[in-house]
């Protein structure tokens, strides 16, 4: 490991213990989702700092960035972030308010979400485990995104994995194989000829063929895609923990890509000139 790279992990450590700070009265978040995110969000930074060296010019939109952690973990670092969702949080107003990041409220829903955002203006854009959740046109939604991309920019994209050996599992016992089914059969859609934003409702969750035909479609190329697992917390089962961190899991649970533009679970998508994607999943 070069001298480089003890700095770039002792700067994530920073930000990170910093970034726990900040939600130190969110239980939740610590003990739950933090645990479960943990690896996805270690891989990012490494991978983000790797290629965009952090400054305060390097200007990063986090779409989809619900309490905003992985906002707070980039401005740490030193970028100059944009946060944007249709959730609102006065924790997160807060914590932004302090940190400087600047937000955005959006509906992902709606066509013209983002026409009102110059293009080709961030260099990075942060599309994590969003997908799945739109209901409208996701393909017109990775296509305004790329539109933000400056040439030669990364998207990282990371949705869930359908093609598993856990998802199969889960057919034969009767089980559902998206997040959030009831909610999808119980609540409408539409309100006053608006779609609603809904975060708590799988959709769909996309193959990585289908993935990389979205962002293809976007003019994004896929640098890189991989598969990266889910960490666990204590509200899991013994057993559930203990097949998480079988290697098998690790292998087969989720996936990353890199791409670009053309973009990619997690896949890193770059623009061409080139943008780029990568995807996690």
């Amino acid at each position: 490991m070069t001298n480089g790279d003890v700095q770039q992990q002792l700067e994530i450590e920073r930000a990170i213990a910093n970034m726990l700070d900040q939600f130190r009265g969110n239980d939740w978040m610590r003990n739950e989702q933090w645990p479960l995110f943990e690896r996805h969000a270690r891989l990012m930074m490494t991978d983000v700092t790797s290629r965009f060296p952090a400054t305060s010019r390097t200007r990063i939109l986090d779409v989809g960035c619900f309490n905003g952690y992985i906002s707070v973990l980039f401005r740490q670092l030193g970028y100059q972030v944009t946060a944007t969702d249709a959730y609102d949080s006065e924790e997160r107003r807060a914590i932004f308010q302090k940190a400087e990041i600047e937000f955005i409220p959006s509906n992902m829903n709606e066509l013209d979400a983002f026409n009102h955002l110059p293009g080709e203006w961030f260099d990075i854009i942060l599309f994590t485990q969003v997908i799945e959740h739109i209901l409208n046109h996701p393909a017109g939604l990775v296509s305004s995104l790329a539109r933000l991309m400056r040439p030669g920019g990364l998207m990282v994209l990371t949705t869930p994995n359908p093609a598993t050996v856990m998802a199969a599992l889960r057919l034969p016992k009767g089980n559902s194989l998206l997040w959030g089914t009831h909610d999808f059969i119980e609540q409408p859609k539409i309100d006053g000829g608006t779609i609603i934003s809904k975060a708590d409702i799988h959709y769909r969750e996309y193959t990585s063929d289908e993935i990389c035909h979205m962002l293809a479609g976007a003019g994004l190329r896929i640098d890189k895609r991989r598969y990266l697992g889910l960490g666990s917390t204590p509200q899991q089962s013994a057993l559930k923990r203990l097949m998480k961190s079988s290697p098998l899991a690790l292998e087969s649970l989720s996936v990353e890509r890199y791409a670009g533009h053309n973009s990619s679970r997690s896949i890193y998508t770059q623009r061409a000139f080139c943008k780029e994607a990568t995807l996690l999943a």
